[in-house]
């Protein structure tokens, strides 16, 4: 009789559990390469999880997710219910999918661009001249990397990662152009470029602007829960909660999803 009433009881705690982790909401972020201070991305992201499980009535998980390659896979399976997305080419193809839509932008990464530094005596003068040249860039699969390799196949050069001398950091492709490593380098830094300039370098060229650091919610969840999430996240600079969750997170704010410009950023880059 224990025995029976024992085998019931655990049956019980484990459709309990089953039932309580399908409901589980996985938010999934990648910050990209960013120095943060004040501990990890699951303490950081622990304000704004709590907000969202408040709203959602569902528990909300946060996940970490480094390599790109790995992020593009899983939602591409469909692992994550959320998604908060620094390289902005793998969130384009999640929207384009079919399977996530975009909630938002982070406010201050609306612009950002790909600049070309070369040294202020260099020859080169345009996109063009960069044919056949030694080019220092992020990491091959980086936005930056991925919105300058537009520009160059725009420009007509084929096969532009043939010419690409990768690393990881960005502040490291100056001293590659310094030391005569390569012709040109590429930075989506504001600060790098700055930079470069106070030490008399010249930036020769700049790509065409992409919005990066999305927020996407996938369709399983349902329209209603989206747009909750999303009058959520606009609104988390408006409450001394969402400034905590902003502040935690390192953004001044999101602004809606922009279809037109999302179309066209889809476009320019290949996806």
């Amino acid at each position: 009789m224990f025995g029976r009433l024992a085998l019931a009881v655990t049956a019980v705690i484990a459709f309990a559990s089953a039932s309580v982790s399908a409901q589980e909401i996985v938010l999934a972020v990648n910050e990209g390469v960013t120095y943060h201070e004040g501990g990890s991305v699951s303490e950081r992201y622990k304000p704004l999880t709590e907000l969202l499980s408040k709203e959602l009535k569902r528990p909300v998980k946060v996940q970490n997710v480094d390599k790109y390659t790995d992020f593009d896979k899983g939602l591409s399976e469909g692992k994550y219910d959320l998604a908060f997305i620094h390289p902005a080419h793998i969130g384009l193809r999640a929207v384009k999918s079919g399977a996530y839509s975009g909630l938002a932008t982070a406010k201050g990464f609306t612009d950002y661009r790909a600049r070309v530094m070369v040294k202020k005596d260099s020859p080169l003068r345009s996109m063009q001249d960069l044919k056949d040249r030694k080019i220092g860039v992020p990491s091959v699969d980086s936005i930056t990397t991925v919105m300058f390799s537009a520009s160059l196949r725009e420009a007509r050069i084929q096969h532009p990662e043939r010419q690409f001398l990768p690393t990881r950091y960005q502040d490291a492709v100056p001293f590659m152009i310094e030391n005569g490593f390569v012709d040109a380098g590429v930075t989506g830094s504001n600060a790098v470029e700055k930079d470069w300039i106070a030490k008399g370098g010249r930036v020769l060229t700049e790509t065409k602007p992409i919005p990066i650091k999305q927020f996407l919610a996938s369709k399983k969840l349902s329209d209603a829960e989206r747009a909750k999430l999303q009058t959520l996240i606009l609104s988390l600079s408006d409450s001394d909660a969402g400034k905590t969750v902003l502040s935690k997170i390192g953004v001044p704010g999101f602004v809606p999803w922009n279809n037109e410009v999302m179309n066209q950023a889809t476009t320019r880059l290949g996806i």
